[in-house]
């Protein structure tokens, strides 16, 4: 393994040329190799993830069958089937991100994609707890052996935390579709009731997330703007428990709370340009909310990006992951400028109640986050061939996964 290698950033790896390695492998393994180290050569655009994943499964395949036959292998054929299989369970992590904003972007809750970016996910979870099988990871104190520990323990928390986003990002998905097609001016008092009935769940599964979120800092997923993310949308939904059950001026203070989150996110100006209240001209306000909620749609259509593109890690510390940028453009900012003009509005000739400015009197009221319990397919090595166990328990060979 190499120095500083325990957090998931330097994922995936690339493969050294050290003549060490490819004179303690058959002349096929080199091959296999070789193939290798051309998917994960960046210049290399034309290889996308799923072609990846091919040609890695198939060299830690080759491994595998090597250590088998020769019974006690070299530590450095021990280390590349490390590199390889870690390799493999990225490049399942970046396909499951990128079916996920595929299954956003189609605007159908029922769309097969969210359960297929499920699928990948835990066949990479299901590799890395392989992975601390079949090397025994953990049951020596070697220093080399403590690092893929940590790095397989962090990979696996990140696995729960994209897991755990797929849900939410499902849910912001049918709550979108809902609003979009109901909403035109203003959310009506039985829409609200209708997004209350599970907006603490919704809050709660954040708050889950948030929790996973805070182990995996460092890594290549979680950054300030990725936690900003999940505090805004719990903010988000409270607001709208509280607004149910008449607390209208908590409601507003959770909703500010969650709008200062928005801003270190999306620039203010993207906030103002939806900024209804400053209109008292209702055909304006009907315009400004249908460009809010279509945006996205126009965005899809002028898109051109290949399906599955090999991408670089797509966690950055002054960027969002395009999945969470196109939940905030076509959703969360219109959603909340809509509940601020509701709750505002509410306030002033209704309900007259102070609004709540104190942070630490507003988390008090944040419930229990609720955790995923994700389990990862079950992989195997049999007869030469690292084959997964699908859902309905039939097993295939890794050479035709997909």
């Amino acid at each position: 393994m190499r120095e500083n290698s325990v957090s998931t950033k330097v994922l995936p790896y690339k493969l050294s040329n050290s003549s060490k390695i490819t004179t303690s492998i058959p002349n096929e393994l080199v091959l296999l190799r070789n193939a290798c180290i051309t998917s994960s050569d960046s210049s290399s655009s034309k290889v996308d993830i799923i072609t990846c994943i091919d040609i890695w499964l198939k060299y830690a395949n080759g491994l595998l069958t090597y250590r088998s036959q020769i019974g006690n292998a070299a530590a450095l054929v021990e280390e590349e089937i490390v590199t390889a299989l870690i390799n493999v369970a990225t490049f399942y992590q970046d396909i499951g991100v990128e079916t996920l904003h595929r299954a956003y972007e189609s605007s159908q809750p029922s769309n097969s994609l969210w359960t297929t970016s499920g699928t990948y996910l835990k066949r990479g979870l299901g590799l890395i707890s392989f992975l601390k099988k079949t090397c025994k990871i953990g049951t020596t104190n070697d220093d080399k052996e403590i690092q893929v520990l940590d790095l397989t323990n962090q990979l696996s928390l990140e696995f729960q935390l994209l897991q755990e986003l797929g849900i939410i990002i499902l849910a912001l998905s049918k709550l979108r579709s809902k609003v979009s097609k109901d909403a035109v001016v203003d959310l009506e008092p039985q829409e609200l009731k209708d997004l209350g009935k599970s907006s603490v769940f919704y809050a709660k599964l954040c708050i889950g997330s948030y929790n996973t979120a805070l182990q995996c800092q460092g890594g290549r997923i979680v950054d300030g703007l990725f936690l900003n993310f999940l505090q805004s949308l719990i903010y988000l939904f409270l607001s709208i428990n509280q607004y149910n059950i008449d607390e209208c001026g908590i409601a507003i203070g959770m909703l500010q709370e969650s709008i200062k989150k928005l801003l270190s996110i999306v620039p203010n100006s993207q906030l103002k340009e939806l900024d209804i209240l400053s209109s008292t001209d209702t055909t304006r306000k009907r315009d400004l909310i249908k460009i809010a909620f279509k945006r996205k749609m126009h965005a899809s259509t002028s898109k051109k990006q290949r399906i599955f593109q090999k991408a670089v890690s797509f966690s950055s510390k002054n960027d969002m992951m395009s999945l969470l940028r196109s939940s905030l453009d076509d959703f969360i900012v219109p959603l909340t400028i809509l509940l601020r003009y509701r709750y505002q509005r509410t306030n002033e000739n209704y309900s007259f109640k102070t609004v709540e400015n104190d942070v630490d009197k507003l988390n008090e009221l944040f419930p229990r986050g609720k955790s995923s319990d994700f389990q990862g397919t079950e992989w195997s090595f049999q007869d030469d061939h690292l084959t997964f166990e699908n859902s309905n328990g039939t097993t295939n060979n890794c050479i035709n996964y997909f």
